[in-house]
């Protein structure tokens, strides 16, 4: 007895051919119809789209890579997913590569410079056009070392920074707000870890209360919310009327252990943070924070990657003031700022 077999759908992918074939038209047709190049009259464009879309026609980068040379490929490399803000970068990185008809390809470094190294070497394997990378601060990290443009994105500290924000002044516009809500003693709250990053938000701090005059003390925390909310729970409460955090993850968790221990924020302590994280608005009170242009940072880092800029650049932080902040409790401009 004889079984038939099931036919197998076609999973080729769709080709230019076929859609000529299914409209009539030359293959060269189609690919200007569809790339909007040379001399289509707009009903045979028209048909054209409407056959690539009714037949599910997908470009081959493939393709296109081979005919131009280029990949149409980004590599983009993170220190640590782990740490609240990245999937955010992550996101803006995408949509400007996907305006700029990029692929993007992201790795997670986990705080590792061996695995960073290994991601970059597998990113440059899949034939990527350009990387990017968020370095690991400690880890060796040469962007002249690879034969591929390399745009690093980290702070002004690091000489190799191609785009960031501007974290020094987003310090300041923090320590400004605490000083004319009349805050004279600060507790400042930076990383841990080396970071060029909280190296620059803490001296754009110290800049503004050195001239003002206010005593502050620091102290350096791993950047995340146990660690703030440890912190807060066996701090002892004494003349400080603030806490600066140099991460929203910090000052979020320091919000949690004060609110813990029944002090009122702001009432008996203002605390603000960096980065306008999504935990900061819906903590109670919400974070007075700043807030990086994440969609400008990627997309000069893609003009770059891409040659069609050059040189380096800082991007403004915005101060977000909130709930968290308040006028100092020995302040005599009661309200007068509010």
């Amino acid at each position: 007895m004889m079984v038939a077999r099931a036919t197998m759908p076609d999973a080729r992918p769709i080709s230019m051919q076929k859609i000529a074939d299914a409209v009539g038209v030359s293959r060269a047709t189609v690919a200007n119809a569809l790339t909007g190049r040379g001399r289509v009259s707009a009903d045979v464009a028209d048909r054209v789209r409407a056959a690539a879309k009714a037949m599910n026609y997908v470009p081959s980068h493939a393709g296109r890579a081979l005919r131009t040379g280029r990949s149409t490929l980004l590599g983009l490399v993170v220190p640590d997913f782990s740490m609240p803000l990245f999937p955010d970068f992550v996101r803006a990185f995408e949509r400007a590569a996907h305006a700029q008809g990029m692929a993007l390809l992201v790795g997670d470094a986990m705080s590792d410079p061996a695995m960073q190294t290994q991601r970059v070497q597998d990113f440059l394997g899949r034939g990527i056009e350009a990387l990017i990378v968020i370095p690991l601060r400690g880890a060796p990290f040469d962007p002249e070392a690879f034969p591929v443009p390399v745009v690093v994105v980290d702070s002004g500290a690091n000489a190799a920074n191609t785009i960031s924000s501007d974290h020094r002044e987003g310090g300041r516009l923090v320590a400004r707000h605490l000083v004319e809500l009349g805050h004279r003693n600060v507790q400042i709250l930076r990383s841990a870890a080396q970071s060029y990053v909280s190296q620059d938000r803490v001296a754009g701090m110290r800049d503004v209360f050195d001239e003002a005059g206010v005593v502050y003390r620091e102290d350096g925390l791993q950047p995340d919310f146990d660690s703030g909310r440890d912190f807060a729970l066996g701090w002892r409460m004494g003349d400080a009327t603030a806490i600066c955090a140099a991460y929203d993850a910090i000052a979020v968790g320091i919000i949690s252990g004060l609110v813990e221990r029944g002090v009122r924020v702001p009432q008996d302590l203002s605390v603000t943070g960096f980065d306008d994280l999504i935990w900061g608005r819906i903590v109670s009170p919400p974070l007075t924070t700043t807030r990086q242009d994440l969609t400008s940072i990627a997309e000069h880092a893609l003009a770059v990657a891409t040659g069609r800029v050059s040189g380096s650049r800082l991007s403004p932080m915005t101060l977000v003031v909130r709930a968290s902040t308040s006028v100092s409790r020995f302040s005599s401009c009661e309200r007068k700022i509010a």
